[in-house]
Parts: C-alpha cells; sequence; structure tokens
C-alpha cells in the first residue's frame, strides 16, 4: 500500500538549515514533544510538500515566513526545502518506480519549484498523481490542530456540506446545470418549433378555406352542370311530352281525315249517281236538268277556288309581316358594319403609311450595310498582307515562349517541390514534437487506466457482496412474512368465528350473560363456584339430574346471605337480566324418610356426588327428590305428596301439581363463549398489530428492494466502466504502437526529404540560367518587328465593326417594328374582312327577304283577283240557278227532289272538303310543331351531352336552386384561389414534418427531464448511502469509546439538501442531546467520532493528526488510542500527541526537543518490534 516512507527537512520552519530525515512506517506513528518543541512542524512539513498553499494552515502569516529565520548569520541561499519519500510498490501513484520522491523548494522570494523523482514538474501534476492513489490533501486526512473544534461547532448544514463535499456531489450539480442549460435551450427550440407550427396551422386554415372554396366552386359547378342538364332533361320530357300529344293529335287528324276523305267519297258517288239519275231525268225530262247540274259543278268549283284563295291569303299577310319586322333590323345593321368598316379603313390606311416608311427606312439600312461590308472586306484583305509577313517572326518567337513557358514551368515546380519539401519537413518535426507529447501523455493515461481497471473490479466486487447480502435480507424478510401471514390468516378465522358466537349470545341477554361477567371477578365477589361445576353424577342418572335441578343447575353458590346481597347489589348495579343465588348457610338439615315401595330407588341426593362441604347443596337441591323406576311409581308417588323423578327425566312435582320431562337437555357452553370475549378482543388487538408489522416489514422489503436495485445499477455502471475502460486500454496500446511507428516512419521521411532539397537546388539554378537566355532572345526579335500597320489595321477593323454592329442593332429594331406593324395590319384586314362577309350576309339577306316580299304581294295580288273573279262566277252561277228555278217546269217537284238531296249531299261534302281543308291546315301546323319539337329536343339532347349525360331519370324544380347556386357561384370566383387544393397538400405536408420534429424536440427534453431525475436520484442515492455508512461508523465508534449511543438523523428527509444533519449524542445514564448542546470534552470526544467516521467515507494513505486528543481525559484518551490503533492496520497515522495512551499504542515513536533555536528529532526504539532504522 502506498504510504510515507521518510520525510527530509531543510529550512522549514523551527528546523535548521540542515538535512533532518524522519522515518515512517505503516501503522500508528506517534510524534511527541514539549510545547513550542516544534513536533506539529514536521505535519506542516509534510502538507507543504504536498502542495499545500495556505499560510493559515500551516500556522503563519505568510508563505516566506516558512522559511527558517533563527540562524540570522548564515551565508548563502536562504531557502525551505522538504522532500517527501512514498512507497509506490503496488503503483498506485501512476508513476513506474517502487519509490515516488516530491520535492517542494522555496526561495526567500516565495518562488516554489516542484520535483517528481527528481525531475522538475509543476504543482498540478502532483496533485493529479497523488488525486488518483488517494494520497491527497484534504481536511479529514490532515486534522490540524483546532479542526475538531470547529468541527465540534458545525451547524446541522455544515454537517451535511462536510459529506457533499467528500462524496463530490458537486459533480451531480455541475451536471443538472448543464442538464438544466440543455433542457432550457430544448424548451426554446419547442417554443419556436410550436410558434412556427402555430404560424403554419393559421396558414393551414386559411389554405383550408380557400380550398374548401375552390372544392365547393367545382362542386357547385358540377352541381350546376347536373341541374341545368336536369332543367335540359325536364324540358325535354316537356317537349317529348308535348310533341308525343302532338304526334297523337296528328295521327288523330290523320285518321279522321282518311275517315273524311271516305265519307266525302261516298258522298262524291252518292252526288255521282243522283246527278247520273238526274241527268238521266234531265235528259228523259228536259233540258233543265242539264244547265242545272252545270250550274252546280261551277258552283262547286268556284267554292273550292274561294276558300283556297282565303286559306293562302292570310299565310302569305303572316310572312309579309315577319319581312317587313326584319328589314328595318337589316338596314340598322348595315349602317353599324358600314360605320365600323370605315374605322377599320382608316386604320388600315394608317398602318400601309407607317410599313411604307419602316421598309424605306430599312433599306436604306441595308445600303449602307452592304457598303460597311464591302469596307471591312478591303480591310481584311490589307489584315491579311500584314498577317502572312507577322507570321513568320511569331512562329519563331512562339517557339521560344513555348520553350520559356516550358522553362517557367519547370522553375515552378522545382520551387513548389522545395518549398513542399520545407513544408513537409517542418511538418513532419512539428509532427514528430506532437507525437513526443502525446506519447507521454498516453503513457501517463495508461498508468491511470491501469489503476481505474483495479479500481472498478474493487467496486464490482464490493457491489456484488452488497447485492448477495441484501438479496439474502429480502429473502428472509419475505419468509417472515409469509409466516405472518399464516398466522394472521389463522387469527382472523378464530376472530370471526367466536366474534359471531359472542353476538349471538350478548344480543339475547341469557342468564349466562350474568355468569359470564360476575365469573370474572368470582373471588372478590365471594362466589364458591355454579352448581353444575360443583357437583357431578354417573350417566345413567343424567336424565333425573337434569329434570329436578333444571332451575337451579346454573345457580351461584355462596356461602352466606351477605355475600348473597352484596352479589344481587354488584348485579343490579351492573343492570344484568337475571341471577339466582344459593347461600350453603342458609340451608337447613334435612333427611326425608322413604316410603316402603319397591319402585323407589332412593333419594336422589345419594346418587350425585359433590365436595364434602358442599354437601348441604345437594340436601337443597335433591334431598326431597325420590328416584323411581318408571312413570306410575313416580305419578302415584307424587300425589302421596313426594316429588319424585323417573330415571327417564320425567320430574313431578308434589302431590302432581307439575310435571318437567328432560328429553335430552343439556347444559350450554354460552359462559365459556362470553368470557372468551375478552381474548378475543385482545386477538383482534393482535391481529392489528401483526398487520401494521407485516406492513412495516413490506416497506422494509421496498427499502431494500430500492438497496438492490441501487446497488444494482452501480454494478452495471462499473461493469460498464470497466468494460470501457478495457476497451480504452486496448486502444491506448494500439495508439502507443501505432505512434512509436509512425515516429520512425517521420523521422525516416525527414532525411529523404532533406537530400531531395539538395538536388532539387541544383535542378532550380540550372533552370534560372534558361529563363534569363530565352528572355533576352525574344526580347530582340519583338523590338526588330514594327507593329505600326496592325495597330491601324486593327483600329480601323474597330471602328467599322462598331459601325456595322450599330446599323445591325437598328436594322434589328426596324425589323421588329415591321413585324409588329404587319401583324396590327393583318388583324385590321382580318377585322375588315369580317365586317364585309357580315354586311354581305346582311345585304343577301335583305336582297331575299325582299323578293320574297315582291313574290308574296305579286301572289296576293293574283289571289285577290282569282277571288274577284270566283266571286263574280258564283255570283252568276247563283243568278242562273235562281233562273233556272224561276223557268222550271212540271217536272219541277222531282227536280226539287233531286236537288234537295244533291244541295244536302253537297253540303255535306263541302263540310266535309271544309273540315278536311281545317283538319289539313291542324296537321300543317301540328307538322310544323313537331319538326320545331325535333330540333329543340336535338338541342337539348347536345345540351346534355356538353354536361355529360345521355338521359336523366330524375327529375324535380331546379330553377330555385340553380338561381341561388349560381348566385353563390359568382360571390365565389371573386375569391378564388385556384392553387389552393395543392398548396393546402404542401403546406399540410410541410406541417407533418413540422410535428415529427416537434414530437423529436418534445422527446428531446422529455429525455433531458428523466436524465436530470436520474441525476437527482443518483445524487440522493449516494448521499443518503454516504450518511448510512458515516452513521454507521459513528455509532460503531462511539459505542466503543464511551458505552454510549450515537447517530446522526436527517433533519427533513423530504427535501435533504435545503435541511441539515443533526448529530445526537446519548452518553451512558445522560439522556441525548444535540452534539453542539453538551460539555466541551464531550463536544470533542463527538467531534473526533465525526472525523473518523467521515474519514471512513473516503479513505486515504495516510492520515495526520496534531494533538486532536488534548481536550480528552485520560479514559476517553485511552479509548481514542485504542480504536486508532485499529485503524491504523491497514493505513498509516501520524500522530501528534502528548498523551501516554496514544505513545504506548505507537509502532514508531520520535521525540522532538529544541536546541538552541533549532528542532532535533530523536527516535525511540521500541522493545516489542525488531529494529526501526533511522
Amino acid at each position: 500500500m502506498v504510504h510515507i516512507k521518510k520525510v527530509e527537512i531543510f529550512g522549514f520552519k523551527s528546523f535548521g538549515f540542515t538535512n533532518t530525515t524522519v522515518q515512517f512506517e505503516t501503522g500508528l506513528v506517534s510524534i511527541s514533544g514539549p510545547n513550542g518543541s516544534g513536533k506539529s512542524n514536521i505535519l506542516d512539513a509534510i502538507i507543504f510538500a504536498l502542495g499545500e498553499n495556505k499560510p493559515k494552515i500551516m500556522r503563519v502569516d505568510k508563505l516566506r515566513s516558512l522559511i527558517h529565520d533563527i540562524e540570522g548569520n548564515r551565508r548563502g541561499t536562504k531557502m525551505a526545502r522538504v522532500s517527501l519519500h512514498f512507497d509506490n510498490s503496488d503503483r498506485k501513484i501512476p508513476v513506474d518506480s517502487n519509490s515516488v520522491v516530491i520535492t517542494r523548494e522555496m526561495d526567500e522570494g516565495g518562488e516554489n519549484v516542484y520535483y517528481l523523482n527528481q525531475k522538475q514538474t509543476n504543482r498540478n501534476q502532483i496533485l493529479d498523481l497523488l488525486e488518483v492513489a488517494n494520497a491527497s490533501l484534504n481536511q479529514l486526512n490532515a486534522v490540524q490542530q483546532g479542526t475538531v473544534t470547529r468541527i465540534s461547532e458545525f451547524t446541522a448544514e455544515e454537517k451535511r456540506t462536510v459529506i457533499e463535499d467528500l462524496i463530490g456531489l458537486a459533480y451531480f450539480d455541475e451536471k443538472k446545470s448543464e442538464s438544466i442549460k440543455q433542457l432550457e435551450d430544448a424548451d426554446r427550440r419547442l417554443e419556436v418549433a410550436l410558434a412556427r407550427m402555430d404560424e403554419i396551422k393559421k396558414r393551414i386554415d386559411e389554405l383550408e378555406a380557400e380550398r374548401n372554396q375552390k372544392l365547393r366552386h367545382e362542386f357547385i359547378n358540377f352541381e350546376l352542370g347536373r341541374l341545368h342538364a336536369i332543367s335540359a332533361s325536364n324540358k325535354m320530357k316537356a317537349i317529348q311530352t308535348e310533341k308525343l300529344s302532338k304526334e297523337r293529335s296528328m295521327h288523330v287528324l290523320v285518321s279522321e281525315s282518311k275517315k273524311m276523305d271516305e265519307e266525302r267519297a261516298g258522298f262524291k258517288k252518292q252526288i255521282s249517281e243522283l246527278e247520273s239519275q238526274k241527268s238521266a231525268f234531265m235528259i228523259e225530262v228536259n233540258a233543265y236538268n242539264q244547265a242545272k247540274a252545270t250550274i252546280d259543278s261551277e258552283l262547286s268549283a268556284a267554292m273550292q277556288v274561294y276558300e283556297s284563295a282565303n286559306t293562302e291569303t292570310m299565310t302569305k299577310t303572316r310572312r309579309i309581316e315577319q319581312i317587313n319586322s326584319r328589314l328595318p333590323t337589316i338596314v340598322t345593321d348595315l349602317e353599324n358594319l358600314h360605320q365600323a368598316r370605315l374605322v377599320i379603313e382608316t386604320q388600315t390606311t394608317e398602318q400601309k403609311e407607317i410599313i411604307a416608311k419602316i421598309k424605306e427606312d430599312r433599306s436604306q439600312i441595308y445600303e449602307q450595310i452592304k457598303l460597311i461590308e464591302s469596307e471591312l472586306s478591303q480591310v481584311y484583305k490589307q489584315q491579311s498582307h500584314a498577317i502572312a509577313q507577322r507570321k513568320e517572326i511569331d512562329n519563331k518567337i512562339q517557339g521560344l515562349n513555348q520553350k520559356l513557358n516550358h522553362a517557367k514551368l519547370e522553375f515552378s515546380k522545382l520551387e513548389s517541390e522545395i518549398a513542399d519539401s520545407k513544408s513537409k519537413i517542418e511538418t513532419n518535426k512539428n509532427r514528430l514534437a506532437e507525437i513526443d507529447s502525446e506519447s507521454a501523455k498516453l503513457l501517463t493515461l495508461k498508468s491511470r487506466l491501469e489503476s481505474i481497471i483495479e479500481n472498478h473490479k474493487a467496486t464490482i466486487a464490493e457491489l456484488r457482496g452488497r447485492i448477495s447480502e441484501h438479496t439474502s435480507k429480502h429473502g428472509k424478510i419475505e419468509h417472515d412474512i409469509d409466516e405472518l401471514n399464516f398466522i394472521l390468516e389463522k387469527a382472523a378465522k378464530a376472530a370471526a368465528q367466536f366474534d359471531a358466537k359472542i353476538r349471538v349470545v350478548k344480543s339475547i341477554m341469557h342468564e349466562d350473560y350474568t355468569i359470564a361477567h360476575l365469573k370474572e371477578h368470582r373471588a372478590e365477589l365471594g362466589i364458591e363456584g355454579l352448581v353444575y361445576e360443583m357437583i357431578s353424577w354417573d350417566k345413567e342418572y343424567e336424565r333425573a339430574v337434569l329434570a329436578a335441578a333444571s332451575d337451579w343447575i346454573k345457580s351461584f353458590v355462596v356461602q352466606d346471605f351477605g355475600t348473597l346481597l352484596s352479589l344481587a347489589e354488584v348485579a343490579r348495579s351492573k343492570k344484568l337480566p337475571k341471577l339466582k343465588i344459593i347461600p350453603l348457610e342458609a340451608i337447613p338439615k334435612f333427611s326425608l324418610s322413604v316410603p316402603k315401595d319397591s319402585e323407589i330407588l332412593g333419594v336422589l341426593s345419594n346418587f350425585v356426588r359433590c365436595d364434602a362441604k358442599y354437601a348441604p347443596l345437594l340436601t337443597f337441591l335433591f334431598g326431597n327428590v325420590l328416584l323411581v323406576k318408571n312413570q306410575d311409581a313416580g305419578l302415584r308417588l307424587s300425589k302421596a305428596g313426594y316429588k319424585t323423578v323417573t330415571i327417564d327425566g320425567e320430574f313431578f312435582e308434589a302431590k302432581a301439581t307439575a310435571v318437567v320431562i328432560d328429553i335430552n337437555s343439556k347444559i350450554s357452553k354460552v359462559t365459556k363463549i362470553i368470557s372468551m370475549s375478552t381474548s378475543v378482543e385482545g386477538l383482534h388487538q393482535s391481529i392489528s398489530l401483526l398487520k401494521k408489522y407485516i406492513l412495516k416489514k413490506r416497506t422494509v422489503i421496498k427499502k431494500v428492494d430500492g438497496i438492490i436495485q441501487n446497488y444494482r445499477e452501480r454494478l452495471s455502471i462499473s461493469e460498464t466502466g470497466l468494460a470501457n475502460t478495457d476497451i480504452s486500454y486496448s486502444d491506448l496500446k494500439l495508439k502507443i504502437s501505432a505512434i512509436e511507428k509512425t515516429k520512425s516512419q517521420l523521422e525516416t521521411r525527414v532525411s529523404q526529404l532533406d537530400r531531395n532539397i539538395e538536388k532539387l537546388t541544383l535542378d532550380c539554378s540550372k533552370e534560372e540560367s534558361l529563363i534569363a537566355s530565352l528572355e533576352e532572345r525574344i526580347t530582340l526579335m519583338q523590338e526588330n518587328y514594327a507593329d505600326g500597320e496592325n495597330n491601324r489595321i486593327a483600329s480601323e477593323l474597330n471602328r467599322l465593326n462598331e459601325r456595322r454592329s450599330e446599323l445591325m442593332g437598328k436594322q434589328s429594331t426596324i425589323v421588329n417594328e415591321l413585324r409588329e406593324k404587319e401583324s396590327q395590319l393583318a388583324t385590321l384586314s382580318a377585322q375588315e374582312i369580317g365586317e364585309k362577309t357580315k354586311m354581305q350576309n346582311l345585304r343577301e339577306e335583305q336582297s331575299s327577304l325582299n323578293h320574297e316580299k315582291h313574290d308574296i304581294e305579286t301572289r296576293l295580288n293574283q289571289i285577290a283577283k282569282d277571288k274577284d273573279i270566283a266571286n263574280e262566277n258564283l255570283v252568276k252561277l247563283r243568278e242562273k240557278e235562281q233562273n233556272l228555278i224561276a223557268t222550271s217546269g212540271t217536272s219541277i217537284s222531282k227536280l226539287t227532289e233531286f236537288d234537295t238531296t244533291l244541295s244536302s249531299l253537297n253540303e255535306k261534302e263541302r263540310q266535309i272538303t271544309r273540315e278536311i281543308n281545317s283538319l289539313e291546315r291542324q296537321s300543317d301546323t301540328l307538322s310544323r310543331d313537331i319538326r320545331d319539337i325535333v330540333e329543340n329536343e336535338v338541342k337539348i339532347q347536345k345540351v346534355l351531352e356538353k354536361y355529360g349525360y345521355q338521359e336523366i331519370t330524375e327529375t324535380f324544380e331546379v330553377d330555385s336552386m340553380l338561381s341561388s347556386l349560381e348566385s353563390e357561384m359568382n360571390s365565389l370566383t371573386s375569391k378564388l384561389n385556384a392553387t389552393a387544393p395543392q398548396t393546402f397538400v404542401e403546406v399540410s405536408t410541410g406541417y407533418r414534418s413540422m410535428s415529427d420534429r416537434k414530437n423529436e424536440l418534445e422527446e428531446e427534453r422529455n429525455a433531458i427531464v428523466r436524465f436530470i431525475e436520474e441525476i437527482d436520484k443518483d445524487k440522493r442515492q449516494t448521499f443518503l448511502e454516504a450518511f448510512d455508512k458515516v452513521d454507521k461508523e459513528i455509532r460503531d465508534a462511539f459505542h466503543t469509546m464511551t458505552g454510549g449511543e450515537a447517530w446522526l438523523e436527517l433533519q427533513n428527509e423530504d427535501d435533504i439538501f435545503n435541511s441539515g444533519i443533526s448529530y445526537l449524542i446519548q452518553f451512558p445514564s445522560k439522556p441525548k442531546r444535540e452534539s453542539t448542546s453538551i460539555s466541551g470534552g464531550e463536544k470533542t470526544l463527538a467531534a473526533i467520532v465525526f472525523v473518523l467516521a467521515l474519514q471512513k467515507l473516503k479513505p486515504s494513505a495516510f492520515y495526520l493528526f496534531d494533538e486532536v486528543d488534548a481536550h480528552l481525559d485520560a479514559p476517553n484518551s485511552e479509548k481514542l488510542a485504542k480504536i486508532i490503533e485499529q485503524r491504523s492496520a491497514g493505513s498509516q497515522f501520524i500522530m501528534v500527541s502528548l498523551k501516554d495512551s496514544v505513545v504506548q499504542k505507537a509502532k514508531l515513536i520520535y521525540g522532538v526537543f529544541p536546541k538552541n533555536g533549532v528542532s532535533h528529532v530523536v527516535t525511540y526504539k521500541d522493545k516489542r518490534i525488531p529494529s526501526i532504522t533511522s
């Protein structure tokens, strides 16, 4: 183990400028001496060598005061030097040496120099090395004078703080602070993400509304198409219905027309027959008939012509009205078109003039460009001649330039290679220096890793031992809980069983309730016992005994009336339900004379047994009762005045006044049950306590589980740390090997680069000479050739090209303008042609209508003339008819008959003709209507096909819906965003990715929160483990020293780190008190125990105690020395003390005495040990 082997002191405090060596060993080393001898300065020297820089710790006002100043006449440099020799055979100090020597020198200027094994180093490196071996300084392994007093006055918070500092809880606070910063960053990132998501969400809401508007617009558009199609379908169905109706009417008309044609043909046939008959008659009779027939036929023909003229006149008149309405419209349209055409012609003329001017400008530009190009061709010829002359010289110069460029390139390459080689040499040297430094660091790290691996292994072994210990403890507690649960279950069942019985008995308030209550105090109340407890009988007489004593079997038996009265008063005061008492002294002596009867077995009292002192009880209960064999005997003797009872349990009162029959009665155990109620209540209390104890055990199990889990987590961490350290150690070995290999390669490379630079420098000088020669030759050739002609040609070419470019720009502008104007002219021409076409069509329509009107008017005039002629013919024929009638002869009657018949038939025929004409007109009208309907049907079908339908079956009123939808569509169109659906999808996709990012940020934040919680948990667990360890050490040490008790208590277990630790002390035969409230000596003792416990918390390679036992009395000093002796078995305690008990326990003893102001050290060799090397 690491320990201090010796300390060499020179010029330090009371030690003079001669080298003083003090040897040490493991175990307890005692330093003693008179006050002021300098014994504590040995400890100060050790502290000084270990790097302490605080003057107050070493009891001086400034560091320079540490230099010995007694020998003022000393010549030479004044300095203080302390060398500390450590045993490092186990290599816990990461230095590859069995002995580590740390030296610190301080000159009179206060400058400090540190040496490690005679090599200069710095303080931090020494502190790091000592920290690895747990050999660095702290306030617990170097306890100065007054430190114990200060510790004894620690407040509760200071006690907690010193434990925190020892176990390094600041590490957890730093990790927590860093985590909180990361949490704040994560919160800010999350806040930004949420803010951005809110903005995007608002934008999504807006886009969703716009998308919905777009979708609504599309839906309305589709719905309008559907409704328009339905409307067209409605119209289609209406006109199809109308068409069907008209077709049916047309069919009816055609049928009627055919029927009437047949009728008219019949009538014509009849008329023809009659006319034939009449003609025959007329031929036979006279010529009158011939004339009459001729007149009638002429009348019929004239009527037909007249009716036809009337119909055609009406048709032609309507058509003329239509033409007259259309002609003025055509004239107006022609006038408008003529005005528009005049405007177009004016614009066309203007455009043509502009185009002509532009074309003239274009021609001028073309001429100028041609002139420039001719001049350019001349200049090009001159340039070609000059180039031919120049080419020969240029070829020569070019050859030289190529050589020059190649030489320069080679020179540049050589310079670059030289610079590159130098740079590589410098880099490699720097790299070598870095590798040397890194190699030293890696070697240091290697020793540290080896130490860390050993520490991890030790920790893992300790943790596994603790886990095993707590696991066995856990199993034992679980076994105890199982046994307690079994006991609890059995007790609960028993308690429940007796509870039910007791509740039933108490509820009926039986006399047994009185018996049970009074029996509990039988001795105080003077109760001898109960009747059934005091007597006994054979089984065969049981029925007889119980029948005879049924009223008194549960009576109390007392000695006298006084006891009876007091017992009755007690029962009355307790309000007990029923009570029977038999006083023994009140029972008279009685002897029943038994009549002579063979059926009598004897007096019943002779068959019952009891204690002799209770014999009167048998007389009272059974002395006047005869035991008989059967019922008849019992009844007979009862009538004779005796009380009798049969063996079967039939009891007869005297004179047979009453009968009691006991069939199978038993003495109830209710009294026993009631008496047990108190025990059952106690059982319930025990069950309750048992449950609480089980709960406490379960709490202990949870705590043990928590401790096991914590140990397992720590074990996992240690195992992980060990694995990581092993990996790091393997990697480190590979790195060291690679670094050594790299170092060798770099050294070889540097020597190669040096040789290469020498060669490149020689080549570089050769190329530099060649470059100078080539440049001189090129300069001479350029000076011998004039460039004046070339400059002139170049200037002329530049001027002509600039002029040509300017003209080409103008030409391009003119061409573009010409194209634009020609395009406008073509547009105007197309408009003019369109207007002409419209005017031509209108004129053709006007001419056609005029011709049609003229033809109709001509035809109307002709029809009017034909009508007048037909009318005149009718009048003449009527007159002829009347003349013939008037001049008719004797055959008038028959002719009249023929005429009447013919007239009737002709009238019918004319009527039918008129009807047929009417039907034909109706048929024509229906035909036109049907044609119009078919045209409309075709148009509607096209509308349906336009909206994507062939046929729609649904029909309803759509006009109101169309108007509302069209209004809505118009309102939507003004604020429609056509790209809203696509934008909505894109933004929504972005929002989802933002949501994923937000989830990642939330998970990151939650991970940080969990990490902070783990830090708090680890910090708390680490502190509690340290607290438990210190508490255990305090209990053991204090009990060993004083026989009393001492322990630590957390003032607030819920808030450990904002509260303090109470240090409670209880000396034998004294009450417990806070450590700050006891006497001075007791405080010192308590503080020393606290220090020793804290030292166990963070073990050190050595401990320095400076008169910590100064305030202790002899017994306590003895106990302290004993504890320190025990502790020193595995460590090194160097203790300055004036107590004999400490000196006696020490393995090595030094005495310090002053001489001429200089401290001297002497060694006491204990005979108990072989030898000590001084």
